[in-house]
């Protein structure tokens, strides 16, 4: 038996620095598709609406949104391109409604992008231009957890990107070429995994990979892709070790359109929010687990990742390319 997810896992062990003042598409269980909404809209979801501004100004390339449940707190990453000085990662505190810079061991800015926190609640985060996988660990050192593949001394990650945590310690990471360092040899673009072990293996070579989750039970992962539009599912057995890739969401068959699927977050019914990061969408498609299109959340902006939050986990926080989108929904759901 597969552990269950974790709900909720401890706070990091970080400081922080306050801040200035569709008919169906693809399926594989053969059962006919739900109707979906007349108006195509998701039902029970409410208005998108925007978190303030921070008061240093406006943030440059939102990613990554993490509800951390221990500290009543959201965390997202600024992915400033190449490391710039404005590259943090960010805590939003939704009482006080105030932003902090979460400090990290590194002595410089660092483009991080996917956020998660593992079963003894440290931080994992993928570093994009560093091209790294890492840990903050409880005294505050810094763990690379992967870098280069297949061995220490091979061509280096491209820009690791998105990530997740199984209940029991697995982690599961896309490597993208989207913002990859420009010197070097680098390994193909794939989906990884590092086990409870430390132990890194090559999940799926894929075409610029990039949003992932896992499914409530933790045996099932998913996995988009930018560039073809599509989502695949992958079985997980109790190790963690993932079976074939069977294809779920086929972009060009959603109608309403379906295009670069940047984040994916599941609800406690297993239904899966992708985020439409493409002008021509600019919406969260949902859908059941079977790949049976649900419906429709418009955000204002192309949506880049989102996250379930807030004390009953029925908040749902969406990054954009300069904003955070709150609203309500129906469901509870994963972090």
């Amino acid at each position: 038996m597969l552990p269950m997810p974790p709900r909720p896992l401890s706070g990091f062990f970080l400081a922080v620095v306050p801040l200035a003042a569709l008919a169906a598409c693809a399926t594989t269980n053969g059962s006919p598709a739900p109707a979906a909404p007349s108006n195509g809209s998701f039902p029970g979801a409410g208005t998108a609406t925007a978190l303030p501004a921070p008061a240093t100004g406006t943030f440059e390339s939102l990613e990554g949104p993490l509800w951390v449940a221990a500290q009543n707190a959201l965390l997202f990453s600024d992915v400033v391109e190449k490391n710039g000085p404005a590259a943090h990662i960010y805590r939003f505190d939704p009482v006080a409604r105030a932003y902090s810079v979460v400090a990290t061991p590194e002595t410089s800015p660092t483009s991080t992008n996917g956020l998660a926190v593992d079963p003894q609640g440290r931080l994992i985060a993928t570093e994009r231009y560093n091209g790294r996988l890492v840990r903050v660990e409880k005294d505050g050192a810094l763990t690379v957890l992967a870098s280069r593949w297949p061995a220490a001394d091979g061509p280096a990650l491209n820009a690791p990107n998105d990530v997740v945590v199984r209940a029991d310690g697995n982690i599961y990471f896309t490597d993208s070429d989207w913002g990859v360092r420009p010197e070097g040899a680098h390994a193909p673009m794939a989906v990884y995994r590092v086990s409870p072990a430390g132990e890194l293996s090559r999940v799926l070579e894929l075409q610029k990979p990039n949003g992932i989750a896992l499914s409530p039970d933790g045996a099932t992962l998913y996995v988009g892709s930018d560039a073809q539009a599509k989502v695949w599912r992958l079985p997980l057995d109790a190790g963690g070790a993932a079976g074939q890739p069977v294809l779920l969401i086929d972009g060009p068959a959603v109608p309403g359109g379906f295009k670069v699927p940047d984040g994916i977050c599941v609800d406690d019914g297993g239904n899966l929010y992708v985020t439409n990061n493409d002008d021509a969408v600019k919406a969260i498609v949902v859908f059941d687990p079977a790949g049976h299109l649900l419906g429709r959340i418009p955000i204002p902006f192309r949506p880049s990742n989102c996250t379930f939050g807030g004390a009953d986990r029925r908040t749902m926080y969406v990054t954009t390319l300069h904003t955070v989108f709150e609203l309500r929904v129906p469901t509870p759901g994963l972090p």
